[in-house]
């Protein structure tokens, strides 16, 4: 098969992964998420290492683990990140970061120290507008409300007036003490981002010294590897820390599949980024999972439905099959 066509694919297949890995989020209560982020991160190792076994146990690559460490850094403050200045900014900003600073290391060459050429971009223009076109779409998935918030408003007020004030002022004190971390939520953000756009420079770097620029396979294992190892440390400091950590077995089951999900679209996001290059394959696999992700909630568990929201996901699609056009185009061949 032809390896242009396989590129593709993988990158429709690792949309897909990134857009429906949290849907077993839906379906149990994870509490504090700790211990179902390290379902999570185990169920990502299985899959790197069938992925090992399938490709006749390479060696292991100790540097390539870094990348691994990287992205699990970045998924570490995401906790922080929403407590801080909320999942709607907190996902512009770590989306947009996350998709700029791995698309700005291939179009700039931002790697070639070590090796790794600027991407041969056919239509730079193109490709450009493109990514402008994706990051005003996740601006806009910030102005999609959540229907729970103001249902609870309404049912909340006629019953005890004196409670709704105690509320409101809750509420209001609530807000008040967020502003003084809202900044360094945002800051941390910023960061997350760069983590996450990151977390593939290792491997590369040592694709090019290899001689192997096509050949990212053989560096799934040990980048799933050093997300394990990192993400297990962390587990176990904040399990020193906060020792109410939930510990369910109702969380296993599903984490591990969230977390085979996200390995598989991984995966396919290494082959990806191989052939047709950070420059575009950033920019849609960052972009377009949000939309599946909406869908997914629509169809699956009936979230989103007011009509502002639905009118809002469609603008959201049309600038995003706008930007998928412009950067598959702007590629060329």
């Amino acid at each position: 098969m032809d390896s242009q066509l396989i590129a593709w694919l993988c990158t429709a297949v690792a949309c897909l992964g990134f857009g429906c890995n949290f849907v077993p989020t839906k379906l149990t209560d994870i509490k504090d998420g700790q211990f179902f982020a390290l379902w999570v991160t185990i169920g990502i190792f299985l899959v790197g290492l069938v992925q090992w076994f399938c490709k006749g146990c390479y060696d292991f690559e100790p540097i390539a683990m870094l990348g691994g460490a990287l992205w699990a850094t970045g998924n570490m403050m995401v906790p922080f990140i929403i407590s801080n200045c909320g999942l709607g900014i907190g996902q512009l900003v770590w989306g947009s970061t996350n998709m700029m600073t791995g698309w700005a290391t291939g179009a700039f060459g931002l790697l070639s120290a070590w090796g790794v050429p600027k991407d041969d971009i056919a239509n730079r223009p193109l490709n450009y507008v493109g990514v402008a076109l994706s990051v005003v779409a996740l601006l806009i998935f910030t102005q999609m409300r959540p229907e729970e918030k103001a249902a609870k408003v309404a049912i909340k007020s006629p019953e005890d007036p004196q409670e709704e004030q105690t509320d409101m002022a809750a509420s209001l004190s609530g807000q008040q003490r967020s502003k003084g971390g809202f900044a360094a939520g945002l800051i941390v953000a910023l960061i997350c981002g760069v983590f996450f756009g990151s977390n593939f420079d290792p491997p590369t770097v040592l694709q090019h010294k290899a001689g192997f620029p096509d050949e990212a396979s053989k560096y799934v294992f040990s980048h799933f590897t050093g997300i394990l190892a990192l993400n297990s440390l962390g587990f176990l400091g904040y399990r020193v820390i906060a020792k109410d950590c939930h510990m369910g077995a109702n969380v296993i089951v599903p984490g591990l599949v969230a977390g085979i999900l996200w390995g598989i679209a991984q995966v396919c996001w290494f082959t990806a980024n191989s052939i047709l290059s950070f420059s575009v394959a950033f920019p849609i696999i960052v972009g377009v999972p949000g939309i599946i992700a909406a869908v997914n909630g629509i169809v699956l568990f009936g979230e989103n439905q007011e009509p502002r929201n639905l009118r809002l996901l469609a603008v959201i699609i049309i600038f995003q099959a706008a930007s998928l056009a412009c950067i598959a185009v702007s590629h060329g061949s």
